[in-house]
C-alpha cells in the first residue's frame, strides 16, 4: 500500500486529540508515504466537536483532505516516518513474482493542515524518501540507483483545498488536489523514490459518527478521480477509494482500521512470463512505472495516543491483499507525532478555550499517513 488524521464530534470528555494512521508512497506504486489532517465542525446543542486527523500512507490519494475541518485559524503539523517493504512484483493477472528482488522505501514526511475559514481548509505535504533495491544485478533497472545502497531525495509536493458543504446528518467535503514532483528526480529504477508525474485530483470526503449505535465510533470514506500526466500518448487516470473506521477506547486512546484501493483505467500491462522487457518497446519499458495499468488493495490497522491536549503519537501497520501490474506491499510501518496549533485571536478561536486549550468535553483526534 504505497503511505496520515481528521475530526469527528463525539461526546468525549478530556483531552484534545488527533488520531494518526500513515502512508507514504510513490503515488500508489512502489511505496513511499504521505500524511493527512482535518477537523469536524458539526455544531450541535448536545455534542461537542472532536477532531480526528488521519495520516494515511501508501497511496497518494490517502485521505489527504478529509470530511471534518478545523475551526478557522486552527490546524495541525504532523511529522511521520514510514517504512515500506516490497517483496513481490505482480503481473497483469495479479500473480506475485518474487524473483525480481526486494525494494525497501523509507520516508520522513512533514504535513501541515490549516483552516482558512470554518468551511475552507488547505493542506500541504512533502516527503523525503530513501529507496534501496536488494536483488540480482541482472534484474536491476539502472545504476547507481539499484546498486543495493540507499539513495534519497525529496519526492512530490501535495497540496489540496477542501470545502465543507454539509455537517448534518452526514459531513460532506469536496476537494481538489495537486500532486507534483519537487524536482526532476530519477524514475526508472527499482529504488526510485517516485514516478515523477503530475496529477490533478477531484473528489469528495464523506464522514459520520456511528451514534447512537456506537457513540464512540466514526466512519469516513473518500473517493477521488486522478487526471495523470500523459506520457507516451497514455493517460493512466485512476479512481481512488479509502474507508476508515475509528473507535475511542478512552479519551486518550483510539483504534483505527482502514482500507485503500485504486484502479488505473489505461496503461501497459506486466507480462513477466515474457523475458525482459516483457513484450514492451524499449521506450515503454523505460516508463513502465509511470504508465502501468496498476491496481492495488491495502489494509491498515493503527493506534493513537494523546500525550496532552495538543500532541499525539500514532503508529500503524498495513499490507497489500492483492493488486495487478505493480508491487505488493509486504509491510507498511508508520510512526509519527502530530501537534495542533492556532493563529486565531481569542475571540475567533473560541473552540480552543482558555489558553489555547479545548473547553470541557472537546477532543481532537489526529491520524496520519502520506499522500502523493
Amino acid at each position: 500500500m504505497v503511505g496520515g488524521p481528521k475530526a469527528v464530534p463525539l461526546p468525549l470528555k478530556g483531552f484534545r486529540r488527533r488520531d494518526p494512521v500513515s502512508e507514504n508512497d510513490r503515488n500508489g506504486y512502489e511505496g513511499e508515504g504521505e500524511t493527512l489532517t482535518g477537523r469536524e465542525s458539526i455544531q450541535g446543542a448536545r455534542s461537542r466537536p472532536i477532531i480526528i486527523v488521519f495520516c494515511f500512507f501508501i497511496l497518494p490519494f490517502s485521505l489527504l483532505g478529509q470530511a471534518w475541518l478545523f475551526p478557522k485559524g486552527e490546524g495541525t503539523v504532523t511529522l511521520s516516518y514510514q517504512n515500506i517493504l516490497v517483496q513481490d512484483h505482480i503481473d497483469y493477472k495479479g500473480q506475485p513474482w518474487s524473483l525480481f528482488g526486494d525494494i525497501n522505501s523509507q520516508s520522513i514526511t512533514v504535513d501541515t493542515d490549516y483552516s482558512l475559514t470554518n468551511k475552507l481548509a488547505v493542506r500541504i505535504a512533502l516527503p523525503y524518501v530513501f529507496g534501496k533495491y536488494d536483488g540480482l544485478a541482472q534484474y536491476a533497472h539502472s545504476f547507481p540507483a539499484d546498486d543495493g545502497k540507499y539513495h534519497s531525495t525529496f519526492q512530490n509536493f501535495t497540496a489540496d483545498l477542501r470545502y465543507n458543504v454539509s455537517q448534518r446528518p452526514v459531513v460532506l467535503t469536496p476537494f481538489v488536489r495537486l500532486v507534483g514532483p519537487s524536482h526532476d528526480y530519477q524514475y526508472f529504477a527499482h529504488a526510485a523514490v517516485g514516478r515523477d508525474v503530475r496529477e490533478y485530483h477531484v473528489g469528495i470526503n464523506v464522514g459520520r459518527r456511528l451514534d447512537p449505535i456506537l457513540p464512540k465510533a466514526f466512519i469516513q470514506v473518500q473517493y477521488s478521480y486522478a487526471f495523470v500526466e500523459r506520457i507516451l500518448n497514455i493517460s493512466p487516470n485512476r479512481s481512488n477509494v479509502e474507508a476508515q473506521l475509528g473507535y475511542f477506547l478512552t479519551p486518550r486512546l483510539s483504534l483505527l482500521a482502514s482500507t485503500q484501493y485504486y484502479y488505473t483505467y489505461n496503461g501497459i500491462e506486466d507480462h513477466f512470463e515474457i523475458p525482459p522487457p516483457g513484450g514492451l518497446t524499449e521506450e515503454q519499458f523505460l516508463h513502465h512505472d509511470q504508465i502501468g495499468k496498476a491496481s492495488l488493495l491495502d489494509v491498515t490497522g493503527g493506534v493513537s495516543f494523546a500525550l496532552n491536549r495538543k500532541m499525539e503519537m500514532f503508529a500503524s501497520f498495513g499490507r497489500s491483499l492483492f493488486g495487478t501490474n505493480g508491487h505488493l506491499h509486504a509491510s507498511v510501518v508508520t510512526i509519527g507525532v502530530s501537534r495542533t496549533f492556532s493563529t486565531a485571536h481569542k475571540e475567533e478561536g473560541a473552540s480552543l478555550g482558555r489558553g489555547g486549550m479545548p473547553p470541557p468535553n472537546q477532543a481532537i483526534v489526529c491520524t496520519c499517513a502520506r499522500g502523493n
